[in-house]
């Protein structure tokens, strides 16, 4: 053995052999030359445990959904249903301006006529931390893309400040929707050991959803924000480079405050408690103690830092938004409200297996409306009983998918039994509504499922001919059960023979997750069938381009000519709630329209004594009318849950002591009520005056 080698090597010489001899196998051994072994102390034996893959697939998709992201963007491309305004206020323009494929949905009124005419306000505005159109106090900090600090985790609003309105108006949706895409596929690339067809399944099931969709990619933000923050604490916890650890502790942090921020307890809270179910089975699967410990004085500084830039971010942003917050809280609605549960789900745990019967303005009335009705396909009822006998056979527990079964059944509890009130408060489950509990139940439903595909892969099958049969059987039972819950629920809506062939189809689907065999190309014809079923839902919402229904519409451009004529100055709109949408978009200080939180500078002037606060301390809806009986009198009255309207003399000297200079007809008004002002403009009925100084 050369010199060299002798230097290098560190294995032990081996026991002399008796049989067979150094010399019997002399002739049979290759010859090795300077080859040094590797160290003990170089062994890699943790080698089986591997965090995500980066290969050439999961490149092509993300890089696949980045050239998406700027496309979508510099197209100016979304899915909000802004074209609905060329027919509710029709001011003689194409009916399809800034539509390029599919049809407004008017159900979407949060998008099109409070969230982004508040957006249009607060960027014709410049982006103040206080707009008294959109609320009282900093309202505009907790829900718009304002000039604070806190944007720095809000990655959806920074084109806002870095491109003009439409561009960033079509990049907060694009973002939402890539992020929640790869951060998904990167969480379930964890959990399923690097199984990219199966994870790329479960983000577009979570994308392509009715719960998705039907809402306009609201729940994507949070659904983002959860992928990501699961795979930034796993690298946190279990990478062993210092580097990785270290930038993934900021990440939770950065990632973390910005779920917060979202301020949409009703999902957050449940959502939250799916997170962690997710990150402790993950934790068990695979623990380690080794690759834990690793890095270990990184990872706790890490952790310190982590908490460190979470405390000082959220110290001095409630110390700015403080009052704003308790002021939030102390609503009537939603801040004082508080639930229970067990009122049940808008239509029913397995309404999506029907979906393709019922439209967005054609479905069961006790349904209310399509985006309340609107959920994620479940296989929990079957998943659950197979999982945990699995678990029993193969004596081998998967933690994921046993706390994902916990989290599932608690939520069922919650939406259909409900909690004792002093449980519901500890747990915080009381600030999520069970019609808002179904998304978070149902992203719960779809994980279930994907994991457990993938368990199905890694354990022996012990192939049962008769158990097969008689789980297909158990099936059938449960989907006929499922189609007569349906019939029963939705009062005549559906006839029997409509609900045959999607029973036969999620029959033959749901047959894919029985462990007892195991069919060719299980996965794929799963996840092949799933995707044709949910494709559809992609139509759900418009393409649209750009904002032009709006800030091309005649009403926009008059109320803005004049507001440059004379700004500073308050709007009312007396009438059409449509009108008070509309012209909230165009910057100008409008007393009606939708408010977070009451204005109390105002309010105090129209009810100094408080008599209605109950009626309009809310977010509402906000609609004034005519009411004159030489008094100058006014009433307030709540309408709905989310809305009061407040009837007074339009020529009362409380608007004169507000600066209320304009006010809108949306109808020819009576002498009486214009003998105090002139008429500024004729908009077809929409009628503008000015109040006389």
């Amino acid at each position: 053995m050369s010199k060299s080698l002798k230097k290098k090597s560190t294995v032990p010489a081996a026991k002399p052999q008796t049989t067979p001899s150094v010399s019997e196998n002399k002739a049979n051994q290759p010859v090795i030359k300077n080859v040094a072994l590797p160290k003990v102390s170089d062994v890699d034996t943790t080698q089986e445990f591997e965090l995500i893959r980066f290969d050439k697939r999961v490149k092509w998709f993300v890089g696949i959904c980045i050239g998406l992201f700027f496309l979508l963007t510099l197209a100016k491309i979304h899915p909000v249903s802004l074209a609905v305004w060329n027919q509710l206020l029709p001011d003689g323009s194409d009916q399809r301006r800034g539509l390029i494929s599919g049809e407004p949905r008017r159900i979407r009124m949060d998008d099109y006529a409070v969230g982004t005419p508040w957006l249009l306000s607060q960027a014709n505005k410049n982006f103040p931390t206080e707009n008294e159109v959109i609320g009282g106090y900093k309202s505009p900090v907790l829900m718009l893309p304002s000039h604070h600090f806190i944007e720095i985790f809000k990655p959806y609003d920074w084109g806002f400040f870095l491109l003009d309105i439409e561009h960033g108006y079509a990049l907060a949706y694009s973002f939402k929707a890539i992020f929640a895409l790869i951060s998904i596929t990167f969480m379930l690339l964890l959990i399923t050991k690097n199984n990219f067809w199966l994870s790329l399944l479960g983000s577009s099931w979570l994308f392509l959803s009715s719960g998705t969709q039907s809402w306009n990619n609201i729940p994507m933000m949070l659904i983002a924000y959860t992928g990501a923050m699961f795979v930034a604490t796993i690298y946190l916890l279990y990478s062993r480079n210092w580097k990785i650890v270290l930038g993934s502790s900021l990440l939770v942090a950065w990632l973390l405050i910005g779920y917060i921020l979202l301020l949409y307890p009703p999902y957050q809270v449940p959502l939250g408690y799916l997170l962690l179910a997710l990150m402790i089975g993950f934790i068990l699967n695979n623990f380690n103690l080794k690759v834990l410990l690793d890095q270990w004085a990184f990872k706790v500084g890490g952790a310190l830092l982590m908490i460190a830039v979470i405390s000082v971010s959220f110290y001095f942003f409630f110390k700015d938004v403080k009052p704003t917050l308790d002021a939030v809280v102390n609503t009537v609605y939603p801040g004082k409200r508080s639930e229970s549960g067990g009122t049940g789900f808008i239509a029913n745990w397995f309404s999506e297996y029907f979906s393709w019967q019922y439209t967005d303005t054609n479905h069961p009335k006790n349904w209310l409306n399509h985006c309340e009705l609107s959920h994620y396909i479940t296989f929990a009822p079957i998943i659950i009983p197979c999982a945990l006998i699995s678990f029993g056979l193969y004596r081998k527990i998967d933690w994921i998918i046993l706390l994902l079964i916990f989290f599932i059944v608690v939520g069922y509890i919650w939406i259909e039994i409900g909690f004792p009130t002093w449980l519901a408060k500890v747990t915080l489950w009381d600030m999520s509504p069970t019609r808002r509990t179904q998304i978070p139940f149902g992203i719960g439903n779809v994980l279930l499922t994907v994991i457990y595909l993938n368990y199905l892969q890694n354990i022996p099958i012990r192939k049962n001919t008769l158990f097969t049969v008689l789980g297909i059987v158990a099936i059938l039972g449960y989907m006929i059960y499922a189609m007569n819950v349906n019939i029963n629920d939705a009062e005549g809506f559906f006839k029997s023979t409509q609900l045959i062939v999607p029973t036969i189809f999620f029959i033959s689907i749901a047959s894919l997750l029985l462990f007892t065999w195991s069919p060719p190309f299980r996965n794929g014809l799963f996840g092949i069938a799933i995707t044709f079923f949910l494709l559809p839902n992609i139509k759900l919402n418009p393409v649209s381009k750009g904002m032009a229904p709006i800030i091309n519409h005649t009403l926009y451009q008059t109320v803005q000519e004049i507001d440059r004529q004379e700004p500073n100055v308050r709007w009312v709109v007396f009438g059409s709630q449509y009108i008070s949408y509309l012209v909230t978009a165009t910057g100008v200080n409008l007393i009606s329209g939708v408010k977070y939180v009451p204005e109390r500078r105002i309010m105090n002037v129209l009810d100094p004594s408080m008599k209605r606060d109950s009626a309009y301390n809310r977010y509402a809806h906000t609609v004034y009318g005519s009411f004159i009986n030489g008094q100058d009198s006014v009433v307030i009255q709540n309408t709905f849950e989310d809305g009061y309207q407040v009837y007074m003399d339009p020529c009362s000297p409380k608007f004169k002591k507000l600066n209320v200079k304009y006010i809108i007809f949306d109808k020819q008004p009576q002498a009486i009520e214009t003998r105090c002002m002139k008429l500024v403009s004729t908009l077809g009925t929409i009628q503008i005056y000015r109040i006389n100084d």
